[in-house]
């Protein structure tokens, strides 16, 4: 796929901050428990707590880049993370962390809906936007993946040198990226510049009766809002991912405990050499919709995988888990593609960037939420919790394409946005 100029600074910009992402994932809890004294427990309440409340922060995101633009505001996104990373060089106590800490996950969950609503006014064509995205997401997973590598460094030297050594690199990184994404074309302007070289005197009362109604309606509307929701069942891969697999393994099944890691590098491999292929399927309204419910049956049939590998023992729960990864990754890049298209095509464009916003917590409330339903309820039951998860899944995949035609019917009708 070749990417036009703006795309490959993008791309460039996700894999420096990646590697910036990579280095402190690997090294954070080693630095906060072995040289700021914080317990286990104190860094994993306080990531919790600023967690739950960057939600509703995060919202403040999308709301910025409709008014100022999504290339200034993701700019100073990145930028924001980097000097919170290099904060942390002088935190000394769990207040400290917890107001650094804030600020950092309230950037962290600001940015993918602001990176969405910049390339869609960086990439005029719609099936390049897709692909894009999927370009950004490898390249990201890569960068993960070597900036935790690199991370070794520190955690082998283990001493307060090597830790903020390796805190200002991490800032030094997100700052690359802000740079990059300065020099990224915007093909349109923000909302608040639509209007700004019209005539003052013809037409400044439908103009400003246009304005009145973009600022009144704060929230999406409806079948935006019900798809946000249905989005939140569907990317149940990664709580499944991260968390039900690993418990299930090690208490369900008479798997190796090796076979946890083995196949988080499988999923790994997977997204990285299908992300890009599966987004080429993307290609239309009927195409995309169909997706949502090839996601919600492809997660079914993981969940019944995960089930059957409880049931039986060595090689055969091995094999079944293998296949329960295998389904698990070809769902997560055709939601992947799907939701990225659908998010950007279904929120009209002067309030592309609270849409964008909204619908993100869909995918942020599944990972602060996700966990504690997981464990709770899913994993509780064992394997019939499985196999009413797959009914859920199927349902949601259902009806989140139902909802999707819908919603691009009207639009479509009303001349909205390109649908």
């Amino acid at each position: 796929m070749k990417l036009t100029e703006g795309g490959r600074r993008l791309a460039a910009a996700a894999l420096v901050q990646s590697l910036g992402i990579g280095l402190f994932m690997a090294s954070s809890m080693a630095y906060f428990t072995r040289q700021v004294d914080l317990s286990a427990n104190q860094v994993a309440s306080g990531l919790a707590v600023a967690g739950v409340v960057a939600l509703g922060i995060s919202l403040l995101g999308g709301v910025l880049a409709d008014r100022y633009g999504a290339r200034r505001v993701l700019a100073a996104v990145y930028l924001g993370r980097g000097v919170c990373c290099a904060a942390y060089v002088l935190v000394t106590g769990f207040w400290q962390f917890m107001v650094v800490t804030l600020c950092a996950v309230a950037c962290d969950r600001a940015g993918p809906p602001v990176l969405q609503a910049l390339v869609a006014v960086a990439v005029p064509e719609r099936r390049e936007r897709t692909r894009l995205l999927a370009v950004v997401n490898v390249v990201r997973n890569c960068g993960l993946g070597v900036g935790a590598m690199a991370a070794g460094v520190a955690l082998a030297g283990d001493t307060q040198a090597a830790y903020r050594v390796t805190l200002i690199a991490i800032g030094l990184a997100f700052l690359g990226g802000a740079v990059l994404v300065l020099r990224v074309d915007e093909l349109a302007a923000p909302a608040a510049d639509l209007h700004a070289d019209a005539d003052t005197d013809a037409d400044s009362e439908p103009r400003e009766t246009a304005e009145r109604a973009v600022t009144a309606r704060v929230l999406p509307d409806a079948r935006y809002l019900t798809l946000t929701a249905l989005n939140f069942l569907l990317f149940s891969f990664d709580t499944m991912l991260l968390v039900a697999m690993p418990v299930w393994i090690l208490e369900h099944t008479d798997a190796p405990r090796a076979t946890v890691s083995v196949l988080f590098t499988l999923n790994t491999v997977l997204v990285v050499v299908l992300q890009i292929p599966v987004s080429k399927l993307a290609t239309g309204r009927r195409r995309t919709t169909r997706m949502l419910t090839w996601t919600g049956a492809v997660l079914a049939v993981s969940s019944l995988c995960f089930a059957a590998s409880g049931a039986v023992a060595g090689g055969s729960a091995v094999a079944w888990l293998a296949a329960a990864v295998v389904t698990l990754s070809l769902a997560e890049v055709t939601a992947n593609s799907a939701v990225w298209d659908l998010s950007i095509a279904l929120a009209p464009e002067e309030r592309r960037g609270r849409y964008l916003s909204v619908f993100n917590l869909s995918v942020a409330g599944q990972r602060v939420l996700g966990p504690v339903m997981v464990t709770g309820l899913l994993l509780g039951s064992g394997a019939l919790g499985w196999v009413v998860a797959a009914a859920v899944l199927v349902a949601a995949g259902f009806a989140a394409e139902r909802v999707a035609r819908a919603a691009g019917r009207r639009i479509s009708e009303k001349g909205l946005v390109d649908a």
